[in-house]
């Protein structure tokens, strides 16, 4: 016998004592799991080389050629009382020919998740639904929903919602931005941060007629200007002008306020009725 006729594979099947091939290596062949029951079984492998050496390899593995088993109301270690409600369903065999899709679906009630995802979506279809019915006051006039155009209760708001908006709209307009004026008629020479230019223009922040309790020098400095006159010990002669040509009432009490309660200031402010009346005992 040549050494290559020594080197033999033998399979054996679940222990048993003759080989299901018995072949020269390499060898391929196929294993007709449909002839084995379901469940475990061992394959096991011997081989001999030209010495006469054996190798053995044992491989254990599971077939599985009958139906699928589905089961419902009962688990591996579940511990049970009283009567237990068990589904079982089979499908899908190896050996079948023909396989049934519908077999394999087992009966089962809808999950809690799948309610609670339905409610949330009909809870937001009838809010959604809901604010298109009746859309805002400010989108009703739109051409969206242009069909509103003719509903007077829907685009027209009640009389007196009208007036206080109006009411509104008329004290914003109004209202004069002090630091807006300060900015394009002050901040020049006394600087945005109120420190002014030394030697050439006085500071306001600290100032003692600007934090003064009793506001009337300011106000008429800002009315009537000022010139030549000495400031904490220093003496400017840069004239300032004279507003109370160029600003109202109300305007010149929005400076006065700005350079009162900014950079530090915080003295009582004025009133445009303030600013008034030293404006009429001027002239």
């Amino acid at each position: 016998m040549s050494e290559q006729e020594k080197n033999h594979i033998n399979v054996y099947l679940d222990g048993g004592e003759e080989p299901i091939i018995s072949y020269q290596p390499p060898v391929r062949f196929e294993l007709d799991t449909t002839q084995l029951d379901d469940g475990p079984h061992t394959l096991k492998i011997e081989a001999s080389d030209a010495t006469g050496n054996k190798g053995v390899r044992i491989i254990h593995f599971d077939v599985k050629n009958g139906p699928g088993i589905d089961v419902e109301g009962l688990k591996d270690q579940d511990i049970l009382d009283g009567n237990v409600s068990i589904l079982l369903n089979a499908y899908g065999g190896a050996k079948e020919s023909l396989w049934e899709p519908s077999r394999a679906e087992t009966p089962a009630p809808v999950p809690t998740w799948a309610w609670l995802l339905l409610l949330v979506i009909v809870a937001w279809s009838t809010y959604y639904i809901t604010r298109q019915w009746n859309p805002p006051q400010k989108f009703a006039a739109t051409p969206t929903y242009s069909h509103y155009n003719g509903m007077k209760a829907s685009t027209s708001a009640p009389p007196e919602k009208k007036n206080k908006q109006s009411a509104i709209t008329t004290a914003s307009k109004n209202k004069v931005n002090g630091a807006s004026i300060y900015a394009s008629k002050c901040a020049s020479c006394h600087q945005s941060n109120g420190k002014g230019i030394p030697g050439s223009f006085p500071p306001l922040a600290g100032d003692p007629v600007v934090t003064a309790k009793n506001p009337a020098q300011h106000i008429r400095i800002v009315l009537n200007g000022l010139h030549g006159k000495s400031i904490q010990g220093t003496k400017y002669s840069a004239p300032m002008p004279a507003w109370g040509q160029q600003l109202t009432d109300q305007q010149v009490a929005a400076i006065i306020n700005h350079e009162r309660t900014s950079w530090g200031n915080d003295a009582p402010t004025v009133s445009p009725k303030d600013v008034k009346k030293i404006r009429n005992k001027e002239k």
